[in-house]
């Protein structure tokens, strides 16, 4: 199937019924308009849980599409270390793309936050179906099947608070007594559920540090060079996953089951 990413929906339960696959509107025009597919042509499903069927198309008009399932994919593999990226969300369309690459990076989770240099206190405010639809069409390009999950917008001291306890917690910090990142991803290989916290412009404040710390977060260092929030999120991504996540071996996709995150003590 040429550019087969491009044939990947996902849908909602509601969509995934009785053997059949009923397309968005959105999704229709898509398939019809965009792709020019029609009846008989063969297309990729998702439920965004890790389900994935071929299905081949019984109607596509550009109001309407619907589909045969015609056989189920074996189930993903679950990631060897489930991340979460912890980002206080920076002003504009910043944060629009740091969900969609880190999306295609694998994460597990994403937590929105706010902080005490957030530029505005509601800036997250109304933003999360956007963010969410952002995952879906990152997912279908990248090929993933399971959607990162997309956390509930808080302040920086109420996800402390509430976090996973015994999830290794690492905190992106330029000031001095940081450890390079890659000098603890070795520490990383005896976990499997790693929050990766970055700020957003003017970075976490001293009191954030300090309670992050105090939370049990191990600052790191990203190198000598002031980034920028985006940059600083996919840069930590990137590291984790190559030193301690799902590049470190390859896979096939398979696996016998789907199961969530497991648990891990501290860093």
């Amino acid at each position: 199937m040429g550019r087969a990413h491009h044939r990947r929906f996902f849908l909602t339960p509601e969509g995934l019924t009785g053997g059949q696959a009923a397309f968005a509107p959105a999704q229709a025009r898509q398939l019809v308009s965009v792709l020019r597919l029609g009846a008989g042509d063969l297309v990729t499903v998702c439920d965004g849980t890790g389900r994935e069927w071929t299905a081949e198309l019984t109607q596509a008009t550009p109001r309407h599409a619907q589909a045969r399932l015609l056989a189920e994919q074996p189930p993903e593999a679950p990631p060897r270390l489930a991340v979460t990226l912890a980002q206080v969300a920076p002003r504009g369309a910043a944060m629009d793309l740091i969900v969609a690459k880190a999306t295609e990076l694998g994460v597990w989770r994403i937590v929105p936050l706010e902080a005490e240099h957030s530029v505005r206190r509601t800036s997250v405010s109304g933003r999360e179906a956007r963010w969410r639809r952002i995952m879906v069409e990152a997912s279908e390009q990248c090929g993933r099947r399971r959607l990162p999950e997309l956390a509930p917008a808080c302040a920086v001291e109420s996800y402390l608070r509430t976090r996973p306890s015994g999830q290794a917690l690492l905190v992106c910090d330029h000031g001095g007594g940081a450890r390079p990142l890659a000098e603890i991803c070795g520490a990383l290989r005896d976990h499997a559920d790693v929050a990766v916290l970055v700020g957003g412009e003017g970075g976490l404040s001293p009191e954030e540090l300090a309670l992050a710390t105090a939370h049990g977060g191990r600052r790191i260092s990203l190198g000598p060079r002031l980034l920028r929030a985006e940059t600083a999120a996919l840069a930590a991504l990137a590291v984790v996953q190559a030193c301690a996540g799902d590049w470190t071996s390859p896979g096939d996709g398979a696996a016998a089951d789907v199961p969530g995150p497991r648990g891990g003590g501290d860093a």
